[in-house]
């Protein structure tokens, strides 16, 4: 079984956060897809919640999402405060041994409207990342985080496949792929 490796590199913690200001990395379900265990996928660049759930409250708060409180395991994240502000109100992070590592929980004030979010490790491979972002717009059980992150470390590019295979020419394996042949691999 895969998981999500959600220890530091080396020195992580001791440097500097990096900004959030990059960009936002975050996928919802298609809101056509009406099964599944989570609701999309986020990629942060660091381990510093106080960093990186502002720009993730304001978009989910664009969407129509008024998040109230964050549930997330503080084993797989840097120490955060109890409380952030939030746009509109402040948001209680709940740090909780029960919420698994790869994922966090976003619920409105009530608590009936949740949110979850595969968490994908900030140090993740980029390739691999970007094919959990894609899976996490899917329905079914890849839904699951787990099954997520095995089928998107499964996954590899037909140069990858190539390369593996020890063909000189990944482009032409690549089209020779996509035309319906297959690349044996080893």
């Amino acid at each position: 079984m895969t998981t999500l490796d959600f220890s530091d590199p080396p020195d992580d913690r001791a440097a500097p956060a990096p900004r959030a200001s990059a960009g936002l990395r975050l996928r919802r379900r298609e809101p056509s897809v009406a099964d599944g265990f989570v609701d999309g996928a986020w990629w942060p660049r660091s381990l510093d919640l106080s960093v990186e759930l502002p720009p993730l409250l304001a978009e989910l708060s664009r969407a129509g999402h008024d998040v109230a409180r964050v549930s997330y395991d503080p084993a797989a994240w840097n120490p955060a405060p109890g409380v952030l502000a939030g746009p509109g109100r402040p948001v209680t992070l709940d740090g909780s041994a029960r919420q698994a590592p790869a994922s966090v929980s976003l619920a409105d004030i009530s608590g009936a409207r949740h949110t979850e979010l595969v968490v994908i490790a900030p140090h993740t491979d980029p390739h691999v990342a970007q094919r959990v972002l894609a899976l996490a717009r899917l329905g079914g059980d890849l839904l699951r985080a787990v099954g997520m992150i095995e089928r998107a470390n499964r996954a590899q590019s037909p140069a990858a496949a190539a390369a593996r295979a020890g063909l000189q020419d990944p482009l032409s394996a690549a089209v020779w792929e996509t035309d319906g042949g297959r690349v044996l691999v080893p």
